[in-house]
């Protein structure tokens, strides 16, 4: 049975030319306009423009409006698919599975091929062209500031390498953001839109897989992630409204998500609310189980020594995102060692590779690729407790990260923020030892452990531990959330 799905209008898409790029202020998006009057000349769905990326692999609809009853003919890449408007001028065709052309290089200039939708009605006939299509991968960018701030030409040294601007000649890499009424083809001239997260995000997964990328990307700055949410228990949220449901159906590969600095104090609240997330886009995108990748969110502010117990600040939301893994097909970037005191860290660069990383090895198969390792198990022998990890087998390191650059060992270094829990309940800061691809952590106060805590507070700086390739251990807490916290009156 062929999936439904909803039917948008353009000027719904219209209406969001109101602000400048992705960076909207308003937490909540208001309502949608009242749609235009059909014409013969087929109105086609928002992301249906010149340039476009169309999904590969998968059978690929395409929708929008005209006048009730008309004929509707598509013709792309030697396809003809044939329907009839219904009584509201609502009309989809389905084209077969396309596969996407490899690419040679980044650099690759892959041609182009047009869509012609012709619609027939009482004798009268009209027809629409939709230029320079390619087949590929398409990827929803979603979130909030974190996500929506965009390259800039003049962009501060922190923000990301030298030159990356000035050399984004990638014409196989499209962008669409609520702010353009089409597909933009990566140039120095049109890269200065593209969020940094999703910019970087493409580029190293284009860079390996070889594959067109399109990239659709949403997000408004200070939202929440109820905002977001489109099914029960939750209401529907504006952003969702407005935002993404005009894109609601285009076929896509997954999703990348970077979320949660306005939702920080739900702590472990916010498990249930990004797991509604991921199942209700998925729900109405009707493409199955398709990956959604997110980001960890990194440290912020400045964290005390004098709390081994942990568990401040952003500790129980970033164990919300590690439970939320349990879902199928998910990945998580970890970005603790790239935070900032301010809400707005300098460096996407690492955030974008980091999940480039974890999709390359999760959704295109490069299995020898490590990404962020995380906690999976811990086994306890006498006064030490035995922490194992996945991405883990190159090995581990202790080391501090510093800009752009790879962290490098320090074989010297003490791993901070590792904490150990005795028998009686209290807890003491640890030391902990490489074996290998495990972590063995012990302390001298501490002769009958219980559990172990590495990272669990708003900001663990310093000398961190890291795979082999350069890639962040997770926080984790061997007990997950530990104890509910008390609810401070005021």
């Amino acid at each position: 049975m062929p999936m439904k799905l909803p039917l948008f209008p353009l000027t719904v898409f219209g209406a969001m030319l109101m602000a400048s790029g992705a960076l909207y202020a308003a937490k909540q998006a208001p309502g949608p306009e009242s749609p235009p009057a059909p014409t013969l000349l087929a109105q086609c769905a928002v992301p249906f423009s010149d340039n476009a990326i169309l999904q590969q692999k998968i059978k690929l609809p395409v929708w929008g409006t005209l006048l009730p009853q008309a004929k509707v003919t598509v013709t792309f890449d030697s396809q003809t698919k044939t329907t009839t408007a219904d009584k509201a001028g609502n009309w989809r065709v389905v084209l077969d599975p396309m596969n996407a052309v490899k690419l040679k290089s980044v650099n690759d200039s892959p041609a182009g091929k047009v869509m012609t939708i012709v619609c027939e009605k009482d004798g009268n006939k009209a027809a629409k062209k939709i230029n320079n299509l390619v087949m590929g991968d398409v990827w929803l960018c979603a979130g909030q500031s974190n996500m929506a701030g965009r390259m800039k030409r003049a962009g501060h040294p922190k923000n990301y390498p030298p030159n990356s601007v000035n050399n984004a000649n990638y014409p196989a890499l499209r962008h669409l953001t609520p702010n353009k009424d089409q597909w933009q083809v990566c140039s120095p001239e049109t890269a200065v839109w593209i969020s940094r997260v999703s910019f970087f995000f493409a580029r190293r997964v284009q860079r390996d897989a070889l594959v067109p990328m399109g990239l659709m990307v949403t997000a408004v700055g200070g939202s929440n992630i109820e905002s977001w949410l489109n099914q029960p228990p939750y209401p529907t949220g504006g952003n969702y409204t407005k935002l993404l449901s005009p894109w609601v159906g285009y076929g896509i590969r997954g999703a990348i998500w970077y979320q949660g600095e306005s939702n920080e104090k739900d702590r472990r609240g916010y498990q249930p609310k990004l797991e509604s997330l991921i199942t209700g886009w998925r729900k109405v995108w009707s493409q199955g189980d398709f990956p959604v990748h997110f980001v960890q969110l990194p440290g912020i502010g400045k964290s005390t020594t004098e709390n081994p117990a942990g568990g401040d600040g952003r500790a129980e939301i970033r164990q919300a995102y590690f439970e939320t893994l349990a879902l199928k097909n998910t990945g998580m970037a970890v970005t603790i060692d790239v935070g900032a005191v301010g809400e707005h860290p300098p460096n996407k660069y690492d955030v974008g590779v980091r999940l480039a990383r974890s999709v390359l090895q999760k959704v295109y198969g490069f299995k020898e690729l490590t990404c962020c390792p995380l906690y999976t198990k811990h086994v306890i022998k006498g006064n030490a407790v035995y922490i194992s990890f996945d991405n883990a087998k190159s090995g581990l390191m202790i080391a501090k990260k510093e800009g752009f650059t790879p962290p490098k060992p320090t074989s010297d270094a003490k791993l901070q923020w590792l904490s150990i829990q005795g028998k009686d309940g209290s807890w003491h800061w640890a030391d902990g030892k490489i074996d290998g691809s495990q972590l063995v952590v012990t302390c001298k106060n501490v002769g009958k452990p219980i559990a172990v805590r590495y990272a669990y507070t708003q900001h663990p700086a310093g000398y961190l531990l890291y795979n082999n390739d350069g890639q962040p251990v997770g926080p984790f807490s061997t007990i997950g959330y530990g104890p509910k916290p008390i609810e401070k009156k005021p």
